[in-house]
């Protein structure tokens, strides 16, 4: 009898495995595209699978490494966010505060500004308050600004009032040849009013060749009184005889003089 060794019956085992597994897998698909099956095909207990099982044990979701944006989005139910903090629950209907701030929140639009932590309190500088620019600003007496003084002047004369101040005539004509119109502006600026004084006018009479052949005076009263701070103005019609301005002659009243009792 031919005896077999222990070498032969692994040699003859390892073959017939390996047919085994060419023939599984010729069987189980056309040529080139076979598949071995490997494992149970469903559940231990030997009953056919109706419905996806759920994986045994915990299931443990571990955000992804990057900036968090991806494809998934949580539901209104608080479901765990990308990235894995938990999204805030939809607000309620119902309540009238969902979605809005507190009134007196700092950064909210219309809340009044907080000073920062340890900054000493101070009095509101708002409009119309006593710190505004310009409201402790001196106003002038009366609520209106002084009056502008007459310009160019001429010297108001001996013994005249303290701040006076009077305006170079200003002379115009008029329908006649020997009478001129005389306008002079006056403006006390001193503490108390003028009550008194007169004005006298020297008119000269001057040929159509420019000589000065005469010169006639005049007083006449002023516009009193003068008081202080306000402006006055005093016109005159100053007239000679009509004989000493014959034609071609003409009055040029250019001197003024006061008199100040």
């Amino acid at each position: 009898m031919r005896r077999t060794t222990p070498v032969a019956h692994v040699a003859a085992a390892s073959a017939a495995v390996l047919c085994l597994g060419v023939l599984l897998t010729g069987c189980g698909s056309a040529a080139g595209t076979g598949y071995a099956a490997v494992g149970a095909a469903g559940p231990s207990d030997g009953t056919a699978p109706t419905k996806p099982a759920p994986p045994p044990g915990d299931v443990e979701l571990t955000p992804l490494d990057g900036d968090g944006a991806g494809t998934n989005h949580s539901g209104p139910s608080g479901s765990p966010a990308p990235s894995g903090r938990p999204a805030p629950s939809a607000p309620d209907p119902s309540s009238g505060t969902a979605g809005h701030a507190p009134s007196g929140a700092p950064g909210t639009p219309g809340a009044p500004p907080t000073a920062p932590p340890g900054s000493p309190a101070g009095p509101s500088t708002g409009h119309g308050g006593d710190d505004a620019p310009g409201s402790n600003a001196p106003s002038p007496p009366g609520g209106s600004p002084a009056p502008e003084p007459p310009s160019p002047t001429i010297p108001a004369g001996p013994d005249a009032p303290s701040g006076l101040v009077v305006g170079k005539p200003v002379l115009a004509d008029t329908d006649v040849r020997w009478c001129q119109r005389i306008t002079i502006d006056f403006l006390n600026t001193g503490d108390h009013p003028v009550t008194a004084g007169t004005v006298t006018f020297g008119s000269h009479v001057i040929g159509a060749l420019g000589i000065d052949w005469a010169t006639l005076d005049s007083t006449h009263p002023l516009p009193l009184p003068l008081t202080p701070d306000t402006p006055a103005t005093g016109t005159w019609r100053v007239c000679v005889d009509a004989w000493r301005v014959p034609l071609g002659m003409h009055l040029d009243t250019k001197d003024a003089t006061f008199k100040w009792k």
